[in-house]
């Protein structure tokens, strides 16, 4: 295990992944607070508003979730509007 410049924990390794689900009515977070990578699993990438692990609460940025395994450290993804999105979580 090492840290981001920012000091947040990562692991290349995935050793827990689950379902980013119900994204058209609420935003998407670990009930632990835990931060995690997003794999789409889609056909095609999607661009979503995410807020970072460093970043302040209430604070997002949109990116692009390319298909497979993203760098990003997310906190939270916002709600959107777009469906027929398939996301995994893992960490």
């Amino acid at each position: 295990m090492s840290t981001t410049r920012s000091g947040e924990m990562v692991s290349a390794q995935i050793g827990k992944m689950g379902v980013i689900a119900n994204l058209t009515n609420a935003n998407f977070a670990l009930a632990d607070g835990q931060c995690f990578n997003v794999k789409n699993d889609g056909t095609a990438p999607v661009a979503l508003q995410v807020q970072l692990a460093g970043m302040p609460d209430g604070e997002f940025i949109e990116t692009t979730f390319d298909i497979g395994w993203n760098p990003e450290i997310v906190r939270v993804v916002k709600q959107t509007s777009l469906s027929n999105i398939n996301l995994k979580y893992g960490y």
